[in-house]
């Protein structure tokens, strides 16, 4: 058992748990067809349609590198477990750095990264399926 992965493993699911209901149910239902563009794709409902559909997609891509980590924390052995590792902490890092990246080209400042949890779950995860991969 390799408890760093089983860790970021378990916050990766966890938050894949938390922005699919959480940003469904606080962000993504908030948001009113009436006040989006449309775009070559379609009308404001299309717009929507995207926007929720591009929010679930995130969520799938979380819950699948946590998954990963898990079974490489977990039921793998040697170089299958160290790959599958190495692609969950890649994913890991991926969406720590777009997340950080664009809260500090958004906001040019650091506060805004504190105020949502999201920049340091996905760090501490990123962090965490690394020394557990390596």
């Amino acid at each position: 058992m390799n408890v760093p992965l089983i860790l970021a493993g378990s916050l990766a699911v966890l938050g894949a748990g938390v922005h699919g209901a959480g940003g469904e149910i606080l962000v993504v239902r908030n948001l009113s067809p009436a006040s989006l563009p449309g775009s070559r794709f379609g009308g404001p409902k299309a717009t929507m349609a995207m926007i929720r559909a591009s929010w679930h997609i995130a969520t799938v891509g979380f819950l699948t590198a946590g998954v990963a980590l898990l079974l490489a924390g977990t039921v793998l052995d040697g170089d299958v477990k160290r790959a599958v590792a190495i692609v969950g902490a890649s994913a890991a890092t991926g969406f720590a750095a777009v997340v950080v990246g664009v809260g500090l080209a958004s906001n040019r400042a650091t506060g805004a990264l504190w105020r949502h949890p999201g920049p340091a779950l996905l760090s501490v995860t990123a962090v965490l399926a690394w020394i557990g991969a390596l």
